[in-house]
């Protein structure tokens, strides 16, 4: 054999295994895609809650109360920087309402724009054919009007480092998100805990389920009025069906659930979207 074909075949052979190598550092990390690709969902998002969670302690004990509902249009997603980098964000806009029902008489209240938005930067650190860990520093900047009625932002601009891990297997995946919130006005800070996972039940179906936590640690006292928001405490689960149309097009349907909270509205959401990788 010729010097040239032992050459080709061992240029083709770096090629393989290159391209390998490549595929397996693409699976391998849920988070970092590399530089220029990415994926983001685009998401219609339904709430509706008549019922409140109790004041004062953490439960799943309720009580009537104001009905609040709103429509959302959110757009979450990655794009992958080089570097072991890549860029998150989660923007948000709606149209809130919340009606009162006193003597009979019915009083709405309803308020649309954009919402509080937020912004990160991820980067990878271990990762291999079936596990990965990234860090990410998020800004949630407070774009969201605090002078409607009702309020659509907190009014305080935060931090929020999180951590990532994910495990996968040949039809399964589970991936955790942690880390705080900590407001820079006031110094409120909640922690903030997201576990998601999925399984294929075939080769285009896909099931999935997320749990989402969220405590107050540190409050202000007193609590202005116009800041309740920054009390959050809440559990959430959820459940998720995807449909893989193509590789790049994969539409969902998700329902979640309010289960337990304290002082806040206790309610369920429906969310239609498309995600789309490129």
């Amino acid at each position: 054999m010729s010097a040239a074909h032992l050459s080709l075949r061992r240029l083709g052979r770096l090629g393989v295994l290159v391209l390998g190598c490549r595929m397996i550092a693409a699976q391998a990390d849920p988070w970092v895609p590399s530089a220029g690709n990415g994926a983001f969902d685009f998401a219609l998002r339904q709430y509706d809650a008549t019922q409140v969670f109790l004041p004062g302690q953490f439960g799943t004990a309720t009580l009537p109360g104001s009905e609040l509902r709103y429509t959302m249009l959110r757009i979450t997603g990655v794009q992958g920087l080089g570097a072991r980098l890549s860029l998150e964000y989660d923007l948000r806009a709606a149209r809130v309402e919340k009606i009162r029902v006193h003597h009979h008489l019915r009083t709405v209240a309803s308020a649309t724009g954009v919402q509080d938005q937020e912004v990160g930067l991820n980067l990878a650190l271990a990762q291999d054919a079936h596990f990965a860990d990234s860090i990410t520093l998020n800004v949630v900047a407070a774009t969201g009007s605090t002078r409607s009625i009702p309020a659509l932002g907190v009014g305080h601009t935060a931090l929020e480092p999180d951590f990532q891990i994910g495990v996968s297997g040949t039809s399964w995946r589970v991936a955790l998100k942690s880390g705080p919130r900590i407001f820079l006005d006031g110094g409120v800070a909640q922690w903030r805990a997201e576990v998601d996972g999925g399984v294929r039940l075939s080769r285009r179906l896909e099931l999935g389920a997320e749990i989402f936590y969220v405590r107050t640690m540190k409050l202000r006292t007193p609590l202005p009025v116009q800041d309740l928001a920054e009390q959050y405490d809440l559990l959430r689960p959820g459940i998720r069906l995807k449909y893989r149309v193509t590789a790049h097009l994969k539409p969902f349907i998700e329902y979640e659930q309010d289960v337990a909270g304290e002082g806040i509205h206790a309610g369920r959401r429906i969310s239609l979207g498309v995600t789309y990788a490129y």
